[in-house]
C-alpha cells in the first residue's frame, strides 16, 4: 500500500455559484441569463440547492466517507450586496453552514473569491478598477471578523489566472474582452487584492493560514524541437503561473504584466500553496492567434479515445501532476492540491485518473513535496460555468430538475483510500501504473 503522512487532508471542493442556487447579487447570475452565454442554457439559479439547506444531507455523505476536510465558498454577493451593507441573514447562513462541517469533523477551507463578484463591484469596472484592492480587504477583514473562529485556511482568490484568461483574453466570461492590457491590469489588481486580503485577515486572525489558489496547466512544447513553440510555452508559463507565484515571493509585478516594478506589500503573502491541476497543455506557435500571444493549445477532446492519454503524448498525464508538485515544493512551503479531478465518461477513466494522480502525489512527497492534503473537484455534479451542467465532475451524480444525488463507483474507491490513508494493493494493481500502460495499449 502506499501510505500517506499522518493527518493528511482528505476532501472534496465546491463553490458557492455553482451548488449554492440563488445567487441574485452576484455578477454572473447577470450574464448568464443573456442568450446563448451558458451551454444548453444552463442556469445557476437552483444549482444544487444548497442554499435551501440541502448542503447537510451532501456534507452528511462527504462525513460517510471519512473525509476529513472540504473546500467550500462563502459568497461575497450574499454578504455585501450593496457596498458597505453587509447581510445578517447570510452571515448566519454561512456559520450554520461552517458549524455543520465542524460538527462533522471537516476541517474548512473556505474561498472569499471564486469568479463571482457582487453586481456593484462588476458595474465600477470589477478588477479592471484598482479600488477593488480596497473592496477586496474590507470583505477579508469582515470575513474574518465573522467566520474565523470557524475557519483557520483561507483561500483569498480562486485562479486569477483562469478569471484573467477566460474573462479578458479567450473572452468567453463575463466581460467577454480580448485585450491583452485589460488582462495586465486585472491580474496585477488581483495580485494586489490577495495582498491586501492576506494582511487584513492576518490582522484580525494571526494564526489563520493563507493561500491563493492558482490553476496549473503544465505547458509543454508541442514540438520540443520549434523555436517558437519553445517560446509561447514560456510566455504561458510566465502568464499563468510565475506572474503571481514570483510576485508572491519577490513582491515584484514579472514580464509580461509589469517590468518588475516592486511590490513589496505582496512578498510573503501565503502561507501555504493551494494546487489546482486537470491536465496538462501543449503550447504550439500561431501567428493567426494574437490574441492568445500567438499561441493555442493542442489537444484531442474526443473523449472516447481518453484511455490512450494516460502517459503517452497525451494531456491526461499523472506525471506532469508529479512535476508540478515537486516545481511548487521548491517555495518551501506546505501544499494542498484544493482541486483536481476529471468528469465522467462511460468508462473507468475517472476511477483511474483518482488513482494515477493519486499515485503521483505519493511519489511527490517521497521526493520532498510537503504535500499536506487532497481535494477532488467535486463532491457532487454541478454548474460549471459557462459549460452548465455538461460535465460532471461529482463523486455523487447530480439531476438538476429532480435534485436527485446518485452514488458513483469511484465514492466506493475514494472512501476505501480515504479509511486506509493511503491507496490499497488491489486499487493499484487495478488501476494504478502498470495497468494503466497496458490499458492504453
Amino acid at each position: 500500500m502506499l501510505s500517506f503522512p499522518p493527518n493528511f487532508l482528505w476532501g472534496a471542493s465546491t463553490a458557492p455559484q455553482q451548488v449554492e442556487g440563488q445567487n441574485f447579487n452576484s455578477d454572473w447570475s447577470v450574464w448568464e441569463e443573456l442568450p446563448g452565454k451558458i451551454k444548453n442554457g444552463d442556469s445557476s439559479r437552483v444549482a444544487c440547492d444548497w442554499w435551501s439547506g440541502r448542503w447537510r444531507e451532501d456534507l452528511d455523505r462527504a462525513q460517510a466517507m471519512g473525509m476529513n476536510a472540504q473546500r467550500i465558498g462563502i459568497e461575497w454577493a450574499r454578504i455585501e450586496p450593496r457596498p458597505g451593507e453587509w447581510d445578517a441573514q447570510a452571515i448566519a447562513c454561512y456559520r450554520e453552514m461552517l458549524k455543520g462541517l465542524r460538527e462533522r469533523g471537516m476541517e474548512p477551507f473556505v474561498t472569499l473569491h471564486h469568479f463571482t463578484s457582487p453586481q456593484w463591484v462588476a458595474a465600477r469596472g470589477g478588477f479592471e478598477n484598482p479600488e477593488i484592492v480596497q473592496w477586496l480587504a474590507r470583505w477579508a477583514d469582515r470575513a474574518a471578523r465573522e467566520f474565523g473562529d470557524l475557519v483557520r485556511y483561507w483561500i483569498t482568490i480562486n485562479e486569477p489566472n483562469a478569471y484573467a484568461n477566460q474573462c479578458y483574453l479567450v473572452g468567453v466570461w463575463l466581460t467577454q474582452k480580448k485585450s491583452i492590457l485589460a488582462m495586465a491590469r486585472v491580474m496585477q489588481n488581483q495580485l494586489r487584492a490577495h495582498a491586501a486580503m492576506y494582511h487584513a485577515l492576518k490582522r484580525v486572525q494571526p494564526a489563520a493560514r493563507v493561500g491563493l489558489a492558482i490553476h496549473w496547466r503544465v505547458f509543454q512544447p508541442y514540438n520540443p524541437k520549434s523555436l517558437l513553440d519553445r517560446l509561447v510555452t514560456d510566455l504561458r508559463d510566465r502568464v499563468s503561473h510565475r506572474f503571481m507565484l514570483t510576485g508572491i515571493q519577490e513582491g515584484r509585478f514579472l514580464f509580461p504584466f509589469g517590468w518588475n516594478q516592486p511590490v513589496p506589500e505582496a512578498r510573503g503573502t501565503q502561507d501555504y500553496i493551494a494546487v489546482n491541476y486537470y491536465y496538462q497543455a501543449f503550447s504550439a506557435f500561431d501567428l493567426t492567434n494574437p490574441g492568445e500571444a500567438f499561441s493555442r493549445s493542442v489537444y484531442d477532446p474526443d473523449v472516447k479515445r481518453l484511455a490512450q492519454f494516460f502517459e503517452g503524448t497525451g494531456n491526461i498525464r499523472p506525471a506532469a501532476f508529479h512535476d508540478t508538485l515537486v516545481r511548487v515544493s521548491q517555495y518551501h512551503l506546505p501544499i494542498y492540491v484544493t482541486e483536481n479531478g476529471f468528469y465522467e465518461t462511460d468508462r473507468d477513466d475517472k476511477l483511474r485518473y483518482l488513482i494515477t494522480h493519486l499515485e503521483a502525489v505519493h511519489r511527490a512527497i517521497q521526493k520532498g513535496a510537503d504535500v499536506r492534503g487532497y481535494f477532488w473537484w467535486s463532491l457532487l455534479d454541478n454548474y460549471e460555468w459557462s459549460d452548465g451542467y455538461t460535465p460532471r465532475f461529482g463523486l455523487y451524480g447530480f439531476d438538476v430538475a429532480t435534485q436527485t444525488r446518485t452514488r458513483r463507483p469511484i465514492v466506493d474507491v475514494y472512501e476505501q483510500i480515504i479509511r486506509a490513508d493511503g491507496i490499497p494493493d488491489e486499487l493499484l494493481e487495478r488501476y494504478g501504473r502498470e495497468n494503466r500502460i497496458h490499458a492504453a495499449g
